[in-house]
């Protein structure tokens, strides 16, 4: 059977999917990088996927698609499943997560994070571990012959006594489509032994990046690493049983650190350069930082924990002298804690060597605006760059978006009579939404001291600092369930409830934003403006507006999740009627500003029967 060149598994392409389907098959042939802010709603998965898989099995590519979330990997196999059947092709496809997430020795369900990798390593590299030992004495007889997810990869290596994450990369080589996380091929070292296991080139790939906005703050956060003086005191203690010279040189450290601390005011922030920590330490970083991970580890197996500072420490020792540009060193001291930090600034120090050898890439997502921030900071090249933005594909009138310009949360606004006016205002327009309501607020500062002016005859629920992830799906499930009487949810920008939550149908009715969720300006804030005004020229909207503007998307679109679904969405601030911050909205945006939105929700809710 001749391969179609679009493989969509529906009758036919929803409203506007099919611009898009039309858009990756050009970035495809023409081997450009496409970058597509494309609402809830087009079919995403289905538009990239129904054009990639069929040209990659044509042209001997690989499907490499990438996502931040493990669950956002279901949709994608079930893509990959339906045009399996109705195009009665074969697919071969190989979903891989975080090796800890397939692990099956007893000590995974114990150790978490870089402690786990770290350890696995060592288990490696001594042939202690019984799975990967098996893989090296007697490599499994296995093909790939279809859609093969990580749990048939857990099931096999229970079954045969192989690794599991060995057991999917072995087949890496063999597959049409890969599922994975940024990770695999986003960082330094974790890409690194992917791109080996897959033994192809870059130039092979086609990549997919899901959710794409969240791309180049997730390199930053690989790229950077901290040290505080508790580090150094407990990787001390660790060392005391081991190797009494370097606890030693762990407390002398730690006591210099701290003298250092203790000239700068609490709350300071204070540039630094490479060498002090050469001073700190009074040592040759790169052997001490590999000296200690190797006592992590050895710490970790006679005593049976399941985290190691030792490990910490010697890692951070191990990033601190790599590297100078688009890089950013500093102490900071917050009472008696003193942290040394090692932040990237630009992403692009990794990804745009990346993008450069790829054959062709389409990023995506709903929020991804303005696409050329996107194109600028990861150093995708201007020449292969196509930008595009695709209009929502629900029904307008099905939604309503507010602009309240009577109030702000500026910072030398923020007093008492100015959070009663907002106060007020919510009470006014929650008390005309029939059903549930969302307010998001740009920090808990405000939150606190807006709620005590919000009356409502509904039931109110409260996101509070640091609750865990059984907290927070106890609270969202009490809020679903008032969505027939309505409730009322309190919230911040940017936190687990207004990003990657759907509250599909009547669990949310309306959304209220109450300013803006700018970044505090730390050290950290203005040296990005500055990095990104010398080198683009666009430091304040690169560093410090679009970014928040990019969280008050994603807290507005959880309000329209469906073509059925209908809405309102209220800004409160007058800044949202400024230049700067309005270009940063998709085009396709529609605002009406008022003074009085409470008549504006009552009318709409009215004339579409609650």
């Amino acid at each position: 059977m001749e391969i179609p060149d679009v493989m969509l598994r529906h009758e036919r392409a929803r409203r506007f999917q099919d611009l898009l389907i039309e858009d990756v098959k050009f970035a495809l042939r023409e081997g450009k990088h496409l970058l597509a802010h494309a609402p809830t709603g087009i079919g995403k998965t289905d538009a990239v996927l129904s054009p990639a898989v069929p040209y990659s099995l044509k042209e001997g590519k690989t499907v490499l698609y990438l996502s931040p979330k493990i669950s956002q990997h279901e949709m994608v196999l079930r893509v990959l499943q339906g045009m399996e059947r109705k195009f009665g092709v074969s697919i071969k496809a190989v979903e891989v997560v975080g090796k800890q997430y397939m692990c099956i020795h007893p000590l995974a369900s114990k150790m978490r994070g870089e402690d786990f990798y770290e350890l696995c390593r060592k288990l490696k590299e001594s042939e202690e571990c019984p799975f990967y030992r098996r893989m090296l004495l007697s490599p499994p007889d296995i093909q790939l012959d279809g859609i093969r997810d990580h749990f048939f990869f857990i099931e096999e290596g229970r079954k045969q006594g192989y690794c599991p994450h060995e057991l999917a990369f072995s087949l890496l080589p063999e597959a049409n489509v890969i599922i994975g996380d940024y990770y695999h091929l986003f960082s330094p070292r974790v890409g690194k032994i992917f791109q080996k296991k897959l033994g192809k080139k870059l130039e092979d790939l086609v990549l997919i990046v899901d959710e794409a906005h969240n791309l180049p703050e997730r390199i930053r956060k690989v790229l950077s690493s901290t040290l505080r003086n508790s580090f150094l005191e407990r990787a001390a203690r660790e060392a005391s049983g081991i190797d009494p010279e370097i606890h030693r040189l762990l407390l002398d450290a730690k006591e210099r650190l701290e003298s250092f601390g203790r000239s700068l005011r609490d709350g300071e922030e204070r540039e630094v350069d490479r060498d002090l920590i050469v001073e700190i330490f009074q040592a040759e970083l790169g052997e001490l930082g590999e000296e200690l991970m190797e006592m992590g580890k050895e710490f970790l197996e006679m005593t049976g924990r399941t985290r190691s500072m030792l490990l910490r420490v010697g890692k951070f020792l191990s990033q601190w002298e790599e590297d100078d540009e688009g890089f950013l060193r500093y102490v900071k001291r917050r009472g008696e804690l003193i942290s040394v930090v090692k932040k990237n600034l630009d992403p692009a120090v990794l990804s745009s060597s990346i993008f450069e050898k790829l054959h062709a890439s389409v990023l995506i997502s709903g929020t991804l605006t303005p696409p050329e921030m996107y194109r600028d900071l990861l150093g995708i090249p201007f020449d292969r760059a196509v930008l595009r933005e695709y209009p929502s594909p629900f029904p307008k009138e099905n939604r309503l978006v507010l602009v309240y310009p009577a109030v702000t949360t500026r910072f030398r606004k923020r007093v008492h009579s100015e959070f009663l006016r907002i106060g007020k205002k919510i009470s006014e327009i929650v008390e005309r939404v029939p059903g549930n309501v969302a307010v998001f607020f740009p920090s808990y500062d405000v939150l606190k001291a807006v709620k005590h002016f919000i009356h409502t005859s509904k039931p109110v629920f409260e996101q509070r600092e640091r609750m865990t992830p059984e907290e927070l799906a106890e609270l969202l499930g009490n809020f679903r369930a008032q969505r027939e009487r309505g409730a009322l949810l309190l919230a911040v920008a940017g936190g687990s409830l207004s990003e990657g939550v759907d509250y599909p149908g009547k669990d949310l009715l309306a959304a209220i934003v109450v300013g803006i969720p700018l970044a505090e300006m730390t050290l950290e804030v203005k040296k990005l403006i500055d990095y990104y005004e010398e080198k683009y020229g666009r430091g304040w909207l690169y560093g410090y507006i679009y970014p928040a503007i990019t969280k008050v998307l994603q807290a507005m679109g959880r309000v329209i999740r469906s073509e059925k679904d209908r809405g309102v969405m209220v800004l409160m601030d007058e800044r949202y009627t400024w230049k700067n911050y309005r270009k940063a909205f998709p085009r396709d945006l529609d605002f009406v500003v008022t003074v009085e939105p409470e008549k504006y929700v009552e009318e709409f809710f009215r004339k579409r029967g609650g």
